[in-house]
């Protein structure tokens, strides 16, 4: 079921408005970024990252999820990326909602989401 709901937000995600992150999405090749406060996400980075993409790696539709994320620049160049996993409490909160992957990877590593104009 989630996966479905997955699909249908990327096919949405330019054109509906979220009411958890009110934001801008973007896709990058394989994945959909949404805007977030800029920031170097290394020491020696020159570029601001201002993108973060999450992708489902695995989902067991009962008690957890894996989540492939990223911190993108503006060009779509990957400056960090990792995995999280969703379990417990925080997947019985999730309940199929489609931006529920990006609020969690924004909490997990103190993310600033920028709203859309």
């Amino acid at each position: 079921m989630k996966k479905l709901f997955i699909v249908l937000f990327v096919l949405s995600a330019f054109t509906a408005k979220s009411q958890v992150i009110d934001t801008a999405f973007k896709s990058f090749g394989s994945i959909t970024a949404c805007k977030i406060q800029p920031f170097k996400a290394k020491f020696t980075d020159t570029v601001n990252v201002d993108h973060v993409g999450v992708r489902i790696v695995n989902d067991n539709l009962k008690t957890a999820a894996n989540l492939y994320f990223a911190l993108l620049d503006s060009a779509g160049l990957i400056h960090f990326e990792g995995y999280a996993t969703v379990q417990g409490e925080d997947y019985q909160n999730w309940g199929g909602d489609n931006i529920y992957p990006f609020t969690f990877i924004g909490r997990l590593y103190n993310l600033v989401f920028i709203k859309s104009e």
